[in-house]
């Protein structure tokens, strides 16, 4: 038994290492805004999520961007409710470096109501 439970133990920190992926697949040099319908918030380790439909040309796309992890989100004034499905929302974000996708990293939401949500993230993460 002794010797099974250090290999749990690197099992389970291996995952945790692979889920917590960084930034790398993001152009952290690059901003671009959207704006679209929130149809999910997601509030889930390792990382928040947001499905955003954004219209375009009569089409209907679905993006999938990644927030920050709940506990950082919630210290910048976030919560699970801070947005709702059927929300039109402007988001800027960096995008994927792998085009054509529908994916980016958040960096704020400019709500109807004016009010700005912003993510902030740690300097050390790259980005304007």
């Amino acid at each position: 038994m002794k010797r099974s439970l250090p290999i749990a133990v690197l099992l389970i920190a291996s995952l945790a290492a692979h889920a917590h992926h960084g930034v790398s697949r993001y152009d952290m040099r690059v901003i671009a805004t959207l704006e679209g319908v929130v149809e999910r918030f997601g509030w889930q380790s390792p990382h928040t999520s947001l499905t955003l439909a954004v219209q375009r040309g009569g089409n209907t796309e679905i993006w999938e961007i990644e927030g920050a992890p709940p506990g950082w989100m919630a210290g910048q004034g976030w919560s699970p409710d801070s947005l709702a499905a059927g929300e039109t929302v402007t988001m800027t974000y960096h995008p994927v470096r792998q085009q054509p996708a529908r994916a980016g990293i958040l960096m704020e939401v400019a709500r109807a109501d004016g009010e700005v949500l912003k993510v902030n993230r740690p300097a050390r993460l790259g980005g304007p």
